[in-house]
């Protein structure tokens, strides 16, 4: 049986990723349609960063709507998964800048 403490702690992490989804649901143009399709993918994004370390709903819908980048050409096309090659790891400081 689950301690209740690990059962607090999962209804928290869905909580957190469960506003974040909304989050990105609400900040998406209207031009972006919101199919089944669309959001498995935000919603796969989500958790995928989540388990990386990432639990801000605010950054995690960041992060998810600057992959769809509604100010692109392709915003149409919802890409949420790592390009080939790609690792999914958080690049942050210097490192950041040399990934761009």
């Amino acid at each position: 049986m689950a301690s209740s403490g690990m059962e607090l702690e999962r209804t928290e992490s869905v909580r957190l990723m469960a506003t974040a989804f909304d989050q990105v649901l609400d900040r998406l143009p209207e031009t972006i349609d919101r199919t089944d399709d669309m959001r498995r993918e935000v919603a796969l994004f989500i958790v995928d960063r989540f388990r990386l370390g990432e639990h801000d709903p605010d950054r995690l819908s960041d992060l998810a709507v600057a992959e769809i980048a509604p100010g692109r050409n392709d915003a149409d096309q919802v890409t949420l998964a790592p390009e080939a090659g790609e690792t999914g790891e958080r690049v942050t400081g210097s490192d950041a800048a040399a990934a761009r």
